[in-house]
């Protein structure tokens, strides 16, 4: 790639060895060593990347170091009216969309909360992953499965799993098959019992009001096979109302003919069988 991933985390760590002249530092999240040379006011990273280092990075974002550039990975979407950013944590970046982060970033973290799905689901076979996001999800659940489709409809989010070098796996692996399309729609061409698993991991009810519908359960319900499971994302939206939104998903999914297998709305996590 032309480019590199850095955070304030290592950005801090070049100021603090640049007496050194000459270190070795991971970055791209811990992917890749590269060697730092530095030549008075800036460093040189991996002999083709230059960083002023009279530059103020802030915590909360992620930086785009490209050639003697650096750029934070944030921008408004004229498109979409929104506004999308990758956020670093203790360990895989998030994507916040708006205000709204798409993982537990508070009480957890996006490798935590995504590996917690996968060993309550314990995917196998075909699995339908409803939301792509960065990708962690279905890059996770590949080493299990026969084949992972994942979906997602907003090229701003395609965009930045191209540049996040830990989501970039998604495009790499033959497993996993990525459709840019609106999973409300695709999904009708699927036939009946195609999937083993599915994995409906939606954004927040304000932003997909459509992946919490009763018609789009049923559909749900459909592709998946008998015995097959599924694990449902529950978010605690408009919790301090006193409004019971993880409930609410549970006696929709059961309506339409899931069972529940587990229920656990402390950690946002569901799991059904057909």
């Amino acid at each position: 790639m032309d480019f590199v991933v850095i955070t304030k985390r290592e950005f801090d760590g070049i100021l603090r060895n640049r007496e050194k002249g000459f270190f070795s530092l991971r970055v791209d999240f811990g992917l890749k060593e590269v060697k730092v040379e530095i030549r008075e006011e800036k460093a040189i990273l991996d002999g083709r990347f230059v960083l002023d280092l009279r530059n103020r990075l802030k915590p909360h974002f992620c930086y785009l170091l490209k050639k003697n550039k650096i750029l934070p990975i944030a921008f408004f979407s004229k498109d979409t009216n929104r506004f999308y950013k990758l956020i670093p944590t203790k360990d895989w970046p998030s994507l916040a969309i708006g205000s709204v982060p798409m993982h537990k970033v508070k009480l957890s973290s996006p490798y935590q909360d995504t590996k917690e799905k996968i060993e309550l689901l314990r995917p196998w076979g075909r699995v339908l992953d409803t939301c792509m996001g960065l990708g962690y999800t279905a890059i996770l659940a590949s080493p299990y499965s026969k084949e992972v489709i994942t979906f997602e409809k907003d090229k701003n989010v395609l965009f930045l799993t191209k540049i996040n070098p830990l989501s970039y796996q998604i495009f790499l692996d033959p497993k996993i098959k990525v459709k840019k399309a609106d999973i409300t729609k695709y999904i009708h061409r699927f036939p009946l019992g195609y999937f083993d698993c599915v994995i409906c991991d939606p954004p927040t009810f304000k932003l997909a009001p459509s992946l919490y519908s009763v018609d789009f359960y049923y559909q749900l319900y459909r592709v998946l096979r008998k015995k097959g499971r599924l694990y449902h994302y529950l978010p605690l939206y408009r919790i301090t109302q006193g409004y019971n939104f993880p409930s609410k998903i549970k006696r929709k999914l059961e309506e339409v003919g899931f069972r529940t297998k587990r229920f656990l709305p402390s950690k946002g996590h569901l799991l059904c069988i057909k």
